[in-house]
This record gives structure tokens, sequence and C-alpha cells, in this order.
């Protein structure tokens, strides 16, 4: 509104010099002075040159001091393009750095394979030996063990593969039997529970758990000859009768 007031203040100021100028400009087609043909005295209505610039000097300073004092708001759609929106709080995660995230990651690592350890160390410490009872005919061939990328998928049984239990996978034994399995290189044996279906490989007779595995000092070798007898639990008391 300021803006357009002093623009209206100049235009009228430039106005009112350009008539007074042509005020005192003879019209044309008048007699000159030299002539001798004197017209009747004519009384000119028009003001002084001297006294029009005088008014005009005082409206152009009147325009510069409000020009001075104006102060011109830009409305919203002359607001400028390249203002950037407030940006948005970035989140816990995204703030971050990539190094500390990695930090994290390995100690949540950390922690679930030290609790997996004494998980272990403790199924071991709690295990007692089972008093058993072979019912079946023994199977003589080469066992392997299966573990890595088989870890935490379910068996055919339903349940999950782990480095706690001493499990096995059997072509034809029951599920959820008892089977003794004995390392024919070291003498070691162990009671396996079979919740799996298995070996895939025609030539294998058994695939063990990695803690059977480990039982059996068979991890190393990868394959070992072994026998297989199919068992069942018996009381410790019908054992001692039975030596």
């Amino acid at each position: 509104m300021r803006l357009c007031f002093v623009i209206g203040l100049s235009v009228g100021a430039l106005t009112l010099c350009g008539g007074a100028i042509a005020g005192e400009m003879p019209p044309q087609g008048a007699p000159a002075a030299g002539d001798k043909a004197v017209s009747a005295p004519q009384v000119s209505t028009t003001p002084p040159l001297a006294d029009t610039i005088a008014q005009v000097a005082v409206v152009t300073q009147a325009v510069a001091q409000i020009a001075s004092t104006a102060v011109i708001v830009p409305t919203a759609a002359e607001a400028p393009a390249d203002v950037a929106a407030p940006a948005s709080v970035p989140s816990e995660d995204a703030a971050t750095p990539l190094h500390a995230r990695d930090k994290v990651t390995r100690k949540a690592e950390k922690a679930k394979s030290e609790r997996m350890k004494r998980r272990e160390e403790l199924a071991t410490a709690g295990a007692k030996p089972l008093a058993v009872r072979c019912v079946g005919k023994p199977e003589t061939g080469t066992a392997a063990w299966y573990g890595g990328r088989y870890l935490g998928r379910r068996t055919t049984s339903g349940e999950r593969l782990d480095t706690i239990h001493a499990t096995a996978a059997h072509r034809t034994l029951p599920l959820n039997s008892l089977a003794r399995v004995t390392n024919l290189r070291n003498g070691r044996s162990v009671v396996v529970r079979v919740t799996d279906r298995g070996p895939v490989a025609d030539d294998l007779l058994i695939d063990m758990s990695p803690r059977a595995a480990a039982e059996l000092q068979m991890k190393e070798a990868g394959l070992v000859p072994v026998r297989v007898e199919q068992v069942v639990e018996v009381p410790a008391d019908a054992v001692a009768d039975a030596k």
C-alpha cells in the first residue's frame, strides 16, 4: 500500500512539472514579440516557473522521506521459493552412526552366542547317563553330521535343529525313538533321539546333530564308520540286576 502511494506521488509531481513548463512556452501561431501587430494584453493564470519548481522540490522531498521509511512486506506468492521447509526430526536409528550400529549388532550377536554356550553347558552338566537296552538289530555304516544353515530349521518331527540336544536323522527308525551310535574308530558312543529323516546321500547311514557329533569326536573327520542300535530306556536298577 505504501509503495503504491509513493509511486502515485512521484507521478503527480512529474505531471505538475510538465504542466508548468508547457505554460511558459508560447502557443503555436501566436505573433512574435517583434511583429508590428500588438495584441491586447493577456493576464497569465499559470504560476511562475520558479514557484512551480519550488513546489516540485517540496513534493520530491516528501516522497523521498516516505520511501525511506516504507517497509515492503512480500506476500505469500512473492515469498522466496528457495526457503527450505524445516527438516523433520531424524529417527534414532538414522541419527546413529553406521559404525555405532555395527558395534551394537556385534555386541548383540556376542551376547546371543554366550547365551547359547551357557545353555549348552547347563544341558551338559544336568544330563544324566541313560540306562538303555538294545531292542533292535545293529546296523553298521557311515555317519556324517549336519548343522550350519540347517540350524534353527524345523526337522521332520517339528522340532528345530540346535547345538544343545543330541539328535539324529535316520531313514527307518521311528521318530522320537532312541538309538545308540558308536564311533568304531575311537569306541565313543552317544544315545541320540531320532527327530529327522535322512541322510540324503545313499552311502550314509545316519546324520548326527552338532552336539552328537561332538560327543563322538567326529567333527574334524566329518565321516566316520559307526554302529547304530535302537534302544529303549530302562530303570537304572534293572541294569544293575542284569549285571
